[in-house]
């Protein structure tokens, strides 16, 4: 099962300020205004940019092994930044190990929250990550394995809306308009992107 909303156009302008007491070069500043927000409450009109596919295993000595293979759908043009897997574990688990799909991903597990933390830099349309979790958890129930999950994703798609929103006209009002087309910045953030596991 999926819930997701998609937020943010931003607005990148650049500013210049001449020193009032003195002659010097102009001084150029970046800065960001955020000029929409927005939420989908229907389907988009393009594919859910990432797919997960979890297979959750345990056996009867409370050892469980949980695999996860994501998938950005983008183009290849595209990318998507700042990945960060959160799945929850039973709170009894003792003991976790990973085995990652490249060396640029990271995952610990957080002992106050009980709860693995994915992190990927990163990660180019088209291509595949996976990741294994082993635990550990001493004396694992049915109502233990029903602590595992659910998924949450967030990310950052830069020079993306999955809406396909743009901005086709934009001023400055002011002493000196300006239209500022070349520092308008796309930009989709994740909300809630929410994967429910089977764990069975």
């Amino acid at each position: 099962m999926f819930a997701f909303s998609f937020l943010g156009i931003c607005l990148n302008y650049l500013r210049s300020l001449k020193s009032a007491q003195k002659a010097s070069p102009a001084k150029l500043f970046f800065e960001q205004l955020t000029v929409m927000q927005y939420q989908l409450a229907d389907d988009i009109p393009a594919a859910l940019p990432f797919h997960l596919f979890p297979n959750v295993g345990h056996d009867s000595c409370g050892r469980v092994q949980i695999h996860l293979k994501l998938r950005c759908v983008l183009v290849p043009k595209s990318h998507a930044v700042n990945l960060r897997i959160h799945l929850p574990v039973p709170k009894t688990t003792l003991n976790f190990s990973q085995e990652l799909s490249s060396p640029e991903q990271t995952a610990v597990l957080q002992p106050t929250t009980k709860s693995i933390e994915w992190i990927v830099p990163r990660m180019q349309g088209g291509s595949q990550l996976s990741a294994m979790f082993k635990l550990e958890v001493p004396g694992l129930t049915q109502a233990g394995l029903r602590e595992l999950g659910p998924v949450n994703l967030s990310f950052e798609m830069p020079a993306h809306t999955c809406s396909g929103l743009q901005i086709r006209f934009l001023r400055f009002t002011g002493p000196e308009p300006t239209l500022p087309h070349r520092w308008v910045r796309y930009v989709t953030h994740s909300e809630s992107y929410v994967i429910r596991l089977n764990a069975g």
